[in-house]
Order: C-alpha cells, then sequence, then structure tokens
C-alpha cells in the first residue's frame, strides 16, 4: 500500500513558505534543492516518527497489551494484519501515527518543492488508494504531535543545518533533462519485531534516490537506549550530482542522539534478538556471517543451499567459516552488515593497517517480501560507508527506485566485505542461471544486468 504524499495548497501556505503562482513552481530545478538540507530534515523527522513508536510502546507497556514481564508477544487488540494472522503483515497504530508525523514534517519544509513535483514521497503506510493527503486544520496536525508526545513542528522548527553549518551546503546537480528524486518512508520498519517484543530490531527509515538511485538516507533506532534515539545518516552522491559552497562532498557518514521525551521500560523486551556483538570474539574475523529471517519461502531455503554448497563448496581456496544469524527488520539486517565492515576496518586501522581487502564481511539474503521503503535508506548508508558493497536482488540486478513499482520481487541481497562481495556475486550469477530457482522467482532467464 502506498501513496505519493502532497500537502494541500492552503495548508502549505500555514506550515511553509508561501509561494505566489504556479509559474514560481514550475522554474523550480533539481539544483535548486540542498541535499545536506534535505537530509537533516529528514533526520529531525526521522527522530519525531521515533519518538511516536516510543509513545506508542509506551502507553501499550501501561496497559494491558502486554502480557506479562516475561512475554514475547502484546495483545492482538492492539495490532491490526494485512494478512490473517501473519506476524509478518502486522500492523499497529505506531505505524501509522509515526509515518504522519514524519511527512507533516516533510511538507512543512518542502511544500514548494512537493507541489511542483520536484520531490515526491512515498510512504508505506496509508488507508487511501493513490489520494493525495487530505488537507486537514493547522491545529489538528499540532494535536497529532501533541497525542504521542512527540515535539511538534510549530513549537520546534524542523532542522534544516543538522549536517552543516548555515555558510556550507550541499546542492544537487543534475544534467539529466527530467529527474525524479523521491523519498521512501518506512515508519515502523521491523513491525513484527515490536509485536513480539524484539524491540531493539525495530527501525524508522527514509531514503532518498534521484533518478533511481539511492543517494540519502537516515535510519532511526528509536529503543536501544533508555533516554535517546539514535539516527544513522549516510550521504552517497554520484561525483558529478555535488556541487558545494565550499569542498565537494559525495560522501558522509554519521550518528546523531536525541534526547527522548517518551520513557521505555526495556525490562520488558526480549534481550536475545538473535544479533550478537559485530565483532564476536577473536575468531569470528575469520568468519563470514550469513544474516537472514526465519522465512520458509523456497527463494530463501535455495539461496541459502546455493551459497553454502554450490559457492563455498567449491572455493579452490579454503573457505571461511560461517556464523549464521537469524533476525527480523530489513533495515537491522542491512545496519549490521554495515556496522560489522566499520568495526573491521576500524580493527585493521587500529593495528596500523590499509589494507581492507583481507576483511571477509558479511551477506545478508532475503526473499520477496520487501519494498523500496526497506532499502532505500539503508542501501545509502552502506554505500556511504563501503563503497565497494553490492546491494542487488537475487540474481544480480539492481533494486528499482521509481517510485512506481515498489515490491522487491526476487528479493534482496547485501554485502560488505571483500570476500562477501565476491561470494554475493558468485551466488548471483548461479541463481541466475538456475531453471528451478528463476521459475520459483517467476523470471524468464536472461542475461540479467549483475552489479
Amino acid at each position: 500500500i502506498h501513496n505519493i504524499l502532497q500537502l494541500d495548497a492552503d495548508v502549505g501556505r500555514i506550515v511553509s513558505e508561501s509561494f505566489d503562482s504556479v509559474g514560481d513552481m514550475t522554474d523550480m530545478t533539481i539544483n535548486d534543492i540542498s541535499i545536506t538540507e534535505l537530509l537533516s530534515t529528514c533526520i529531525d523527522a526521522c527522530r519525531r516518527g521515533c519518538e511516536v513508536i516510543r509513545n506508542v510502546r509506551h502507553k501499550l507497556v501501561q496497559s494491558s497489551n502486554v502480557v506479562g514481564s516475561d512475554s514475547k508477544f502484546f495483545c492482538c487488540g492492539a495490532v491490526k494484519y494485512k494478512i490473517s494472522n501473519d506476524p509478518r503483515s502486522a500492523l499497529t497504530e505506531a505505524d501509522e501515527a509515526s509515518q504522519k508525523v514524519i511527512t507533516e514534517c516533510l511538507n512543512n519544509c518542502w511544500a514548494k518543492e512537493i507541489r511542483s513535483g520536484l520531490i515526491k514521497v512515498v510512504g508505506e503506510e496509508d488507508e487511501g488508494d493513490d489520494d493525495f493527503v487530505d488537507s486537514v486544520p493547522l491545529y489538528d496536525m499540532m494535536a497529532h504531535f501533541d497525542k504521542y508526545n512527540t515535539p511538534s513542528i510549530d513549537q520546534e522548527p524542523v532542522q534544516r543545518d543538522l549536517l552543516s553549518p548555515p555558510d556550507s551546503t550541499q546542492i544537487l546537480h543534475s544534467s539529466n533533462e527530467k529527474n525524479e528524486l523521491i523519498i521512501f518512508i518506512d515508519p515502523m520498519d521491523g513491525t513484527r519485531e515490536f509485536v513480539e517484543n524484539r524491540i531493539e530490531n525495530v527501525q524508522c527509515l527514509i531514503g532518498i534516490t534521484l533518478n533511481g538511485k539511492p543517494i540519502a538516507g537516515a535510519v532511526g533506532m528509536p529503543m536501544i537506549h533508555e533516554d535517546k534515539i539514535e539516527i544513522a545518516y549516510g550521504i552517497d552522491l554520484p561525483a558529478d550530482s555535488a556541487q558545494s559552497t565550499s569542498t565537494p562532498l559525495s560522501k558522509l557518514s554519521g550518528v546523531k542522539y536525541f534526547n527522548t521525551l517518551n520513557p521505555l521500560v526495556k525490562q520488558l523486551s526480549v534481550t536475545d534478538t538473535g544479533m550478537g556483538d559485530y565483532i564476536d570474539g577473536e575468531d569470528d574475523v575469520k568468519k563470514l556471517v550469513v544474516l537472514s529471517g526465519d522465512s520458509k519461502k523456497p527463494a530463501l531455503t535455495m539461496s541459502m543451499k546455493c551459497l553454502e554448497s554450490d559457492v563455498l563448496g567449491t572455493f579452490v581456496d579454503s573457505a571461511p567459516p560461517i556464523r549464521k544469524i537469524v533476525a527480523g527488520g530489513c533495515g537491522n539486517k542491512m545496519l549490521f552488515v554495515q556496522r560489522r565492515f566499520e568495526a573491521l576496518s576500524e580493527r585493521i586501522r587500529h593495528q596500523e593497517g590499509t589494507d581492507l581487502s583481507s576483511i571477509i564481511g558479511s551477506i545478508s539474503l532475503a526473499p520477496p517480501g520487501s519494498s523500496s521503503w526497506d532499502t532505500a535508506g539503508p542501501t545509502a548508508l552502506l554505500l556511504a560507508a563501503d563503497p565497494n558493497a553490492v546491494v542487488t536482488d537475487l540474481i544480480g540486478r539492481p533494486l528499482v527506485y521509481d517510485g512506481e513499482h515498489l515490491s522487491n520481487d526476487c528479493g534482496v541481497v547485501v554485502s560488505a566485505g571483500h570476500m562477501a562481495t565476491r561470494i554475493h556475486r558468485e551466488m548471483c550469477e548461479k541463481l541466475r542461471r538456475d531453471e528451478v530457482f528463476c521459475e520459483a522467482l517467476g523470471v524468464v532467464l536472461c542475461d540479467a544486468e549483475i552489479i
């Protein structure tokens, strides 16, 4: 379910700077947009979406919707299912409320750009069928923020300068005649993790794509700290897509922390999230970490078999041992791949080394089921941290970000580290030439483009 969200002009005049005519809007180009400002507003919007998630969970904890202090599950009264009794299709109040807060923040900052079509916003949760968001009175917007104890945009304006000083801004540049800038929102990635109380795996994802390529993103972690919200962010611009008032910046990777307004009772969470440490002991650096969910879909089963038997089993040189991790949340697994690579890189640098080719790294496999909003933001973060990382579908093709075809129909493979990316490519090459596997995916065998 998706929607291209657009602010009504009447509300836009209240919550954003006014514009006088349609002519003013049509004169705008992609070169008028600062990616550092745009990502800054996404980071702040993500932070407020995380506040909503914490608030909803706190209310559930305070009510009868948590069954016992040692329970993994919330009562079903607080959850709706898109597919009956399928925990992977769970939808909660937190999903819907978080998206409303995020989109209101973005509409507040970028009303002209959204109105003119320069920026499209595609969100996962929407009750309508491809209709624009209805205009609502300003006081209703603010009441929505107040309901979830989240800083309102009238009292605390959305921050545009989290990433650069006022005199230094990173302007997008594109020579394409037609440009498409899309913001993808997953207001709560890992809804099943939320429902089953593995709250550390829950994330809020915002990704920015330019002409089908992820270029920036914010990944919010609302419930890994008791009194703070953590937002990881990244910019990965093509070299010819960045102009700056100072030094051109094509890559940026970092983390910001925000004090939170909503309490968190971590004692009621499931402490074993299934992830483990990024480096789990001295011998772990020599292991290939393989992440997946617990799906029983044939595509995942066949991919895992191909990786273990057809790729690693045929290594001429010694194949690395595997550490398997089964965990939920698409963004959660992708962030693990990134942070494990960063941890391994830092380890090498501490040993006064610079050669990262010895890093074995990690690979994450996912069958069909995820969507553009699950992968856009985490992909930008990963590539900002590791330009050699690889993100494809299960047969090696790049993922599609056109705002229309939203489902990752052929699954997702993510890898970082010299050995992991090699294994990634070899596995995809074998899978795309496997007639039975392609039939299971519903694709025709072809010489697909391999990244």
